[in-house]
């Protein structure tokens, strides 16, 4: 099972404007829980804004939540964690670029 996602992988997806917060253009999402037989696998994803200024980028949340991935889909995940970023991008209705 893939333990890669970590807090600096972040996906480039088609920009998502949040009124109040700004507009994100990065995806992540890290696990929450490895149950050692999974009924079920908790994620939490954030998109990002990113901000550089002098060489230095800053992230900004405008957008969070939970994902429970039930032992079907989890049974699918192998040793791919573009898997999870996939799924988790389609159920969101966020496009990866």
């Amino acid at each position: 099972m893939g333990l890669g996602l970590t807090y600096n992988t972040m996906t480039q997806i088609q920009p998502i404007s949040v009124p109040t917060k700004g507009e994100g253009t990065l995806f992540q999402i890290s696990a929450l829980n490895f149950p050692m037989n999974p009924t079920i696998v908790t994620f939490y994803w954030q998109v990002l804004s990113v901000e550089t200024t002098d060489e230095i980028d800053t992230y900004t949340s405008v957008l969070e939540g939970n994902l429970s991935m039930d032992a079907e889909t989890y049974s699918q995940w192998n040793n791919d964690d573009n898997f999870v970023i996939n799924w988790a991008c389609n159920l969101l209705n966020f496009v990866i670029i």
